[in-house]
């Protein structure tokens, strides 16, 4: 369509409204920045769900999952990434799979001992469900094992009908690059005999057994395992009752987090000690 000319002597009139244009597109810029900022601090509880009940159908009844945090408030609304390795380092550094990999070592441990739990009739071996559990922290992936399952009470040597149990843990574990912490924990009960005078040699003893057993048995590196006990002091329940007492006399096999990782003594080399700082 041709353009009307403007008529001689006629002022062009001049559009004072042009900076509107300028300041919407500023608005809905700035909208959709927050809602973004606001989509990423918000948790999709129906997705962390729908990963917790897949893990739970993956592992049946056997290996129950739980999902938690040791500090609460700090992380109750934020999702903590979890990362350990399962596959041999790639070249050099720790592999860091998704949950996939969680659920295939879980099912392979419960394989392992629903095999062995079938020719065995103990009490122990067929109430497995209660007594092994795997635990997502902040610091790494815990399998929490019943105090009874590998000791008698007030004893650190390893049951030997129960060493096939610990035979099917070692033979993932050894398969992780990722440091491994063995942790002894008991109830508040006293003890004091001649070669436990309290629960800090008893849960310390223990978790030093584990380690012996590994190294011993298995090909385990020497600079990735640990062994410390806690004694009553990291209780995960009460031990004002007999099922909560029975839940802190545990062995906690620790897989730490590549971050966690980082706060571990390193291993010095012969020329850094010659020349400490």
């Amino acid at each position: 369509m041709a353009r009307k000319k403007k008529k001689h002597g006629e002022e062009e009139h001049e559009n004072m409204e042009r900076w509107l244009v300028s300041y919407a597109d500023f608005i809905t810029l700035l909208f959709a920045f927050f809602v973004t900022m606001y989509s990423m601090s918000r948790v999709d509880e129906k997705k962390m769900g729908s990963a917790v009940e897949s893990l739970q159908r993956a592992l049946g009844s056997v290996m129950p999952i739980q999902m938690t945090h040791k500090e609460p408030g700090v992380f109750s609304n934020q999702v903590v990434p979890i990362h350990f390795s399962i596959s041999p380092p790639i070249e050099g550094k720790a592999y860091s799979p998704d949950g996939r990999a969680l659920i295939k070592m879980a099912e392979d441990i419960k394989k392992g001992i629903e095999d062995i739990s079938k020719g065995k009739t103990s009490k122990t071996s067929s109430n497995l469900a209660h007594q092994i559990k795997f635990i997502l922290e902040k610091r790494g992936l815990v399998i929490r094992v019943s105090e009874h399952i590998f000791f008698n009470s007030g004893e650190a040597f390893i049951r030997p009908d129960m060493e096939p149990i610990l035979n099917v843990l070692a033979q993932t574990l050894e398969k992780i690059p990722n440091h491994i912490r063995i942790e002894g924990h008991t109830d508040n009960v006293p003890i004091n005999t001649p070669r436990f005078p309290s629960n800090w040699e008893l849960s310390t003893s223990r978790a030093t057994m584990i380690v012996r057993y590994l190294l011993d048995h298995f090909r385990f590196d020497p600079d990735c395992l640990s062994a410390t006990g806690y004694a009553e002091f990291r209780p995960v329940d009460t031990n004002s009752t007999p099922e909560g007492r029975l839940q802190n006399r545990r062995v906690d096999f620790v897989i730490l987090s590549n971050k966690e990782m980082e706060s571990e003594p390193q291993k010095e080399t012969v020329q850094e000690q010659k020349n400490p700082i």
